[in-house]
């Protein structure tokens, strides 16, 4: 296995899309556009200790971006080199998840996404089972139980080369303003290898809600259990969690985990509400209160652009709710520019939902 990710293919395959996505640069300041005249001058010696099995990645370099409930989340961003590295097993293992891997689960995964996760939920409702359990991982990324997801790892993959690699990225340290920090518990999110690992480890759930006859959808580790009623769902939530917590070593965030009627799930910023013909699909309620916010903060400012990407990028993610009315009332609050007004007349919904 080892050999097939470090070929010729493959790791071409993996540098143009680490130049791609030209992310932000690790520890060492490289950027992805000077990783070609690096591997020109050092990449076959990487490989030969990659194949020796003495290559040791450098630490992440650790970075705060602002989530969407005011909290701060904590990326580990690698190196280009190690995110061309990982870059590279990834291509050889996704595949073989792929076939592991649970219908139900939609994050991260080629061909599926959240408008995937969101269709597949209101399957469900309209099935009868319009009660969820609504599960939140406790900083998830943060608390994996690293000998566990190596023992899954183990089960699956019989390269000791390549468990080895994968074990080196899962184990090293981060750097944060110049102080070098080690962990002994999850794994660092902001490389290309930390998204697959989230759900070789979850996938385990999954396996075992199938195995009870649950149904669930999952969106990394977002997921909703769908029952019949309030008291199955209950008993669903009660039952699943001595094995997220003793089986995986994982820990729900009681604070945040719920159990919801159909109209008051909130998923992925989606929600849903019955009509005559079952339940539809629309903007959860929280989700537009931040978008005006947002925008209503941009709009003061005159930040006319600033307006446009973000509506672009929010109509995009919430295409699949009813955006013809949405817009409309948008039109009602929002006055403080009127170019602002322009852009919103002129807004091309039907070239979106399209897109």
């Amino acid at each position: 296995m080892l050999e097939e990710i470090l070929s010729p293919e493959n790791l071409g395959a993996a540098y143009a899309k680490v130049v791609q996505n030209n992310g932000a640069c690790g520890i060492d300041g490289m950027s992805a556009k000077e990783l070609s005249a690096f591997l020109e001058r050092s990449g076959e010696r990487i490989i030969n200790a990659i194949l020796a099995g003495t290559y040791t990645p450098q630490p992440v370099k650790t970075v705060k971006i602002p989530k969407s409930d005011g909290k701060l989340r904590t990326l580990g961003i690698p190196t280009a080199i190690d995110r061309f590295i990982q870059r590279a097993v990834v291509q050889v293992l996704a595949p073989l998840y792929e076939n592991i891997f649970s219908d139900d689960s939609f994050g991260f995964r080629p061909e599926r996404g959240i408008e995937d996760a969101v269709k597949k939920s209101l399957q469900y409702l309209n099935s009868g089972h319009d009660w969820a359990a609504d599960l939140d991982m406790e900083k998830f990324f943060d608390s994996v139980c690293r000998e566990k997801l190596l023992q899954i790892l183990i089960r699956d993959i019989h390269d000791k080369r390549v468990l080895k690699l994968i074990n080196s990225y899962i184990n090293c340290d981060a750097v944060d303003r110049c102080r070098r920090i080690h962990t002994s518990a999850g794994i660092h999110q902001g490389g290309p290898l930390s998204p697959l690992l989230a759900n070789i480890m979850l996938n385990e759930l999954d396996r075992e809600l199938t195995r009870r006859g649950e149904l669930f959808v999952r969106y990394a580790d977002d997921m909703m259990i769908f029952c019949r009623n309030e008291i199955s769902a209950r008993n669903a939530l009660k039952h699943i969690t001595p094995y997220i917590e003793k089986g995986l070593s994982l820990k729900i965030n009681g604070e945040k985990t719920s159990i919801s009627h159909a109209e008051k799930i909130k998923f992925l910023g989606y929600g849903f509400f019955l009509t005559p013909e079952g339940y539809k699909i629309k903007i959860h309620p929280d989700s537009i209160s931040k978008f005006k916010e947002r925008v209503i903060s941009l709009a003061k400012r005159n930040e006319t652009e600033k307006i446009r990407q973000y509506f672009t990028a929010w109509i995009t993610h919430y295409r699949l709710a009813d955006l013809d009315s949405f817009l409309h009332d948008c039109r009602k609050w929002l006055t403080f520019s009127q170019e602002t007004q322009n852009f919103l007349a002129s807004f091309r919904l039907k070239q979106l939902k399209q897109s």
